[in-house]
């Protein structure tokens, strides 16, 4: 006598390579709407980021600085590798906003205000600090 088997139930929604190829037009699409550095702030030739992110004990869990050039998209932003795992910082409005007073140096300080992984009223609480030196052209 044959067993019983039930039909496989067809999975509703995307599937994983649809979900991968629009996380990755949304990040394209990310880039464009940024700009460029030199389209947005025309007498700026570079800008060094260093971003540090730290635990809420203190301890340094990334640190990394980069060169965003003329041709370079102006994303000045980092992903949080605390507890959250859904964390993101974004610094880029308070880097733009002191290149449009063409401040040459500069930094900001935010903090993770996503709850821990698993769920919980606590939230992450990492810091990051960014500090920028730009490279203005003289007129």
């Amino acid at each position: 006598m044959p067993g019983f088997y039930r039909k496989k139930r067809r999975k509703i929604g995307p599937s994983k390579n649809e979900e991968k190829v629009r996380r990755g037009q949304a990040a394209e699409a990310e880039v464009h709407a940024a700009g460029t550095l030199s389209t947005r702030f025309p007498s700026v030739r570079g800008v060094r980021v260093k971003i540090t992110i730290t635990s809420p004990q203190g301890v340094v869990l990334d640190e990394t600085e980069t060169l965003i050039g003329p041709q370079d998209p102006f994303q000045v932003e980092a992903d949080c590798p605390g507890r959250c795992g859904s964390g993101h910082f974004d610094f880029a409005p308070q880097v733009g906003e002191a290149l449009t007073r063409l401040e040459e140096e500069g930094a900001a300080e935010t903090v993770c205000a996503e709850p821990h992984y698993g769920g919980g009223s606590e939230v992450c609480s990492c810091t990051a600090r960014l500090a920028f030196a730009a490279e203005i052209a003289s007129t």
